[in-house]
């Protein structure tokens, strides 16, 4: 069984806490990863509770998507404490803090028994990846900074996108090393994916690139849609992520201007004129 916590840390980052827990032998390990861990307190109180055999689950490895503090924090605590692999991208690999191998992209990494893919996703920073990983999810908790821990079964049985700060509910990060020709080839990529997959991505932006969404693109009822049921959908856990690829393609203002004349410099633009807007 494959579940994934959201772990609310710092003012909006969330740690992705992936369990999998084994139930077809006596001495396989409930073994887990953690995704862009910020802080290592939260991960080590989630390790502490039980599995479905009321054993504490041992950290197998901690990925990151890219190299800023926000997403590697914790690693040389989580490795000191628990002796986890440190995974990053292997073309960035010495600005990933503890790393002890490198993810290349176009193969997989294997955790815990499953094997996640690779995707080139550089534009945020030059050497960000995402981690695609198509077995499905089993459970799915959110849990917001202002929230309640809540179970989303709506959420569950779909494969998952570890996005990192490369998209965010109607949004995507933004250029600090990469330009608009390598953010348009990212969220190209990430666009190809299954559309029933979960976007897992590290922040909780979705109400303001929401405000951005629907001012840019007003033609788009499916926007003022997504804002009009945004509270019910976050429901008492307060917290929008992960959301769906299929949702993402159809509200969010990078992924629509895809389908626009010249992408490369309609994404370039949308996301020059995100870095100034003001409400």
């Amino acid at each position: 069984m494959i579940s994934i916590e959201l772990l609310p840390v710092l003012d909006d980052n969330v740690i992705y806490a992936v369990a999998v827990d084994a139930t077809d032998g006596a001495n396989d390990d409930d073994s887990a990863f953690v995704v862009d861990p910020a802080t290592a307190d939260a991960v080590l109180s989630w390790l502490q509770q039980p599995g479905p055999r009321g054993r504490p689950r041992q950290l197998e490895a901690v990925l990151c998507t890219h190299h800023h503090a926000d997403h590697t924090g914790a690693n040389l605590a989580l490795r000191e404490a628990t002796g986890c692999r440190i995974i990053g991208p292997a073309h960035d690999l010495e600005r990933i803090a503890g790393a002890t191998e490198g993810a290349v992209v176009g193969a997989t990494v294997d955790v815990c028994g499953l094997a996640l893919r690779v995707l080139d996703v550089r534009a945020h920073t030059r050497g960000h990846v995402a981690f695609a990983m198509d077995d499905l999810v089993d459970v799915v908790i959110r849990h917001g900074h202002r929230g309640l821990r809540a179970v989303e079964p709506s959420l569950a049985g779909r494969p998952a996108l570890f996005v990192g700060d490369s998209l965010f509910g109607a949004g995507c990060g933004r250029l600090f090393e990469g330009t608009g020709k390598d953010l348009h080839a990212a969220l190209s990529t990430l666009a190809a994916q299954a559309p029933d997959s979960l976007v897992c991505c590290a922040h909780e932006y979705t109400r303001s690139n929401l405000v951005f969404a629907a001012a840019v693109r007003p033609d788009v009822a499916a926007i003022a849609e997504r804002i009009s049921a945004f509270d019910d959908d976050c429901g008492p856990s307060r917290q929008s992520i992960p959301s769906t690829l299929g949702l993402e393609l159809a509200t969010n203002p990078f992924l629509l201007a895809l389908k626009l004349p010249d992408p490369v410099q309609r994404v370039f633009d949308l996301r020059r004129q995100k870095d100034t807007f003001r409400p």
